[in-house]
Parts: C-alpha cells; sequence; structure tokens
C-alpha cells in the first residue's frame, strides 16, 4: 500500500527556530500529509502557544494560550487545505498544576473555538486530555496535537 507523504509549513518564524530544531538542522514542519486510497490524512504535532515571531504568549494563562494554540492549528490546517470541521481526533497536554483551570476555563476556549469555525458541539471530535509535569519550555502549559481527514 502506497502513499504519499508532504511536509506543511505555515511559514511562521518559529518553524525554524523551535526548541527542536537548534543546531542548524532542517527547518522543522508543523505537519505531514499522507495521501491514501482517495484520503488525505493531516498529522498536526503538537502546536503551543507561540505567536507569528516565536514568543510564548501570555505565560500563566490558560485560556490565552488555549486561543493561541487553537488558531496556530488554523493555521496548519489551511496551509495543508483542511479546515477544523475536518479533524478527527485532538490530544492535549496540560501542565498538572493548571489542569483545573483547563478543565473549568480552557475546555470552554476550546468548544467556542469549534463553534466559531462551524462545528457544533454535538460534532466535536473525540479528545484525549493528559495532565503532564512539564512541556518542552517552562512557560508552556498546553500544548495540542490534532488528526484530520479530508477527501483527496
Amino acid at each position: 500500500m502506497a502513499f504519499k507523504r508532504e511536509l506543511i509549513s505555515t511559514g511562521n518564524v518559529w518553524e525554524t527556530d523551535y526548541p527542536y530544531n537548534k543546531g542548524g538542522r532542517a527547518p522543522w514542519a508543523p505537519a505531514c500529509k499522507l495521501s491514501l486510497n482517495g484520503a488525505n490524512l493531516i498529522f498536526c504535532s503538537g502546536q503551543v502557544p507561540y505567536d507569528s515571531r516565536g514568543r510564548i504568549w501570555a505565560p500563566e494563562s490558560i485560556r490565552a494560550q488555549t486561543e493561541l494554540v487553537m488558531d496556530n492549528i488554523k493555521q496548519v490546517l489551511e496551509a495543508s487545505g483542511a479546515k477544523p470541521s475536518d479533524i478527527v481526533h485532538v490530544r492535549i497536554y496540560v501542565v498538572k498544576e493548571f489542569m483545573h483551570d483547563y478543565v473549568t476555563k480552557g475546555a470552554r476556549i476550546y468548544a467556542k473555538w469549534f463553534a466559531d469555525n462551524g462545528v457544533p458541539e454535538e460534532q466535536l471530535p473525540p479528545q484525549t486530555l493528559l495532565g503532564v509535569a512539564r512541556l518542552s519550555q517552562n512557560d508552556i502549559i498546553i500544548e495540542i496535537d490534532i488528526i484530520a481527514a479530508t477527501a483527496a
């Protein structure tokens, strides 16, 4: 079974300066699109609250970080020819000390983002929520990765 693999880039400055890309290696791609049997699967790497200049946005604010992460995901989807309604699975990593804030505030932002992008509550994709001790940088308190599917 053969498939075509395509790396997706949004063109954001932080893609070339991502923490895992230090030392002059090739630019990091935030997503990969696989085309197989008439369908495209988009695997979006964990998105973190970097703004367009590569700065971490709003340390200590689960609300602000969730909004920015979801907007970053939308940029990746658009760059791959997909949209929020194409998301079929979401995995959310939250630093444990902010888990309560996510459940009480961030989850509402997440649901509102989907609603604002044409996805009704009854069609929200399944999600996995994980509490973690730490993410890649101290000021990052949430990271979200997604899988989306579109027709080829």
